[in-house]
């Protein structure tokens, strides 16, 4: 009989958050791309990028630390402490820049006096935010402890349940879209057959996207698993697998770097579906809206950026899969080594 692990409370709680926060995310980016558009007199895409790019930093980068906080043990060791003060004043001195660069922005586009100390004061606040909501989800899993899988390649069997998970859920939830939105269109004034396509299509790609998270997070805690969700050890191992640095590693610190290299490429993948997912359900609609004569500033700007992030993110996560994959092949005799007792902790 077919045992299905259900998903514990601390699972869903930390699923959920992220969810809703990249969702807030993306709002806000929604929301401050249309400020600009409105606030810059000259529309000029050169200096709209500049506000762009501070916008980006402002809200992802605290979404990044409430990330990291809330998944990985940033206190439990020295070098774990270390790591995470180095990605803390990374984070902070990259939104220093932007803050530096909405500044530039709001002279040369002559915006009101609030507009930068909106964009600055908000960055500030989610920051915050973000680091004490992951913290505090860091705490709830620790108050609720569960063991993380022990570690096993991933098969060819368990990727193909998973990307037939978010492939029924996109052919469901597009179904259910087009018998809602056809009876909608029973009504006078209702949508077209095009925008029932269409809305139907949008709700699809959202709900897969949101599914690859949830198929996503058992192979995360397998990941967690290979170094004892100690934030200094993932960072060395990641150093040493994705980027191609030349980090000395014990025999026990080989081994899990080649463990970390055999699940890293399939949680990259299930990333990657769901940014591209997530963004060609948004921008479906701005597409919708400029084909409908909705030509305005804001539509084809939020068109164009997340077309840009995308151009920008696929390239760089597939130069990491490949990475890993190499490091994996090469590295593949470790796996038959008993050692899992690294990282030591240190105090």
């Amino acid at each position: 009989m077919c045992r299905v692990a259900l998903p514990t409370k601390g699972v869903i709680v930390k699923v959920l958050a992220f969810v809703l926060s990249v969702l807030i995310a993306t709002a806000l980016v929604a929301a401050g791309t249309a400020l600009i558009v409105i606030q810059s007199p000259s529309h000029s895409l050169g200096l709209d990028l500049v506000a762009i790019f501070a916008l980006t930093v402002f809200i992802y980068g605290p979404l990044l630390l409430g990330s990291v906080t809330s998944y990985w043990d940033v206190r439990g060791s020295a070098g774990s402490r270390a790591s995470f003060r180095r990605y803390l004043w990374v984070v902070l001195g990259i939104e220093a820049l932007a803050a530096i660069a909405i500044v530039v922005y709001s002279v040369m586009a002559g915006t009101p006096i609030w507009f930068p100390i909106v964009f600055i004061v908000g960055g500030a606040v989610l920051t915050v935010a973000g680091l004490t909501i992951g913290r505090a989800l860091h705490r709830h899993e620790q108050a609720h402890p569960r063991a993380d899988e022990s570690w096993r390649p991933v098969s060819r069997h368990e990727v193909s349940r998973k990307v037939l998970g978010i492939a029924v859920t996109f052919v469901a939830i597009f179904i259910v879209g087009l018998v809602v939105f056809g009876l909608l269109g029973a009504s006078d004034g209702a949508p077209s057959l095009g925008d029932q396509l269409t809305f139907a299509f949008q709700f699809a790609t959202i709900g897969a996207a949101l599914t690859a998270i949830l198929v996503s997070v058992p192979l995360n805690r397998r990941l967690r698993s290979t170094v004892g969700g100690d934030f200094g050890t993932i960072r060395t191992v990641g150093k040493v697998v994705l980027g191609n640095k030349e980090v000395e590693l014990d025999h026990a610190g080989q081994v899990a770097a080649a463990k970390y290299a055999t699940i890293i490429p399939t949680i990259l993948g299930f990333q990657l579906s769901y940014l591209t997912l997530l963004y060609l359900g948004l921008g479906t609609q701005q597409v919708r809206m400029i084909l409908g004569g909705r030509n305005e500033a804001f539509n084809i700007g939020f068109t164009i950026l997340l077309i840009a992030i995308l151009v920008a993110f696929i390239p760089y996560v597939v130069v990491r899969i490949r990475r890993a994959r190499t490091y994996a092949r090469e590295h593949g005799e470790l796996l038959a080594s008993d050692d899992s007792s690294w990282p030591a902790s240190t105090p």
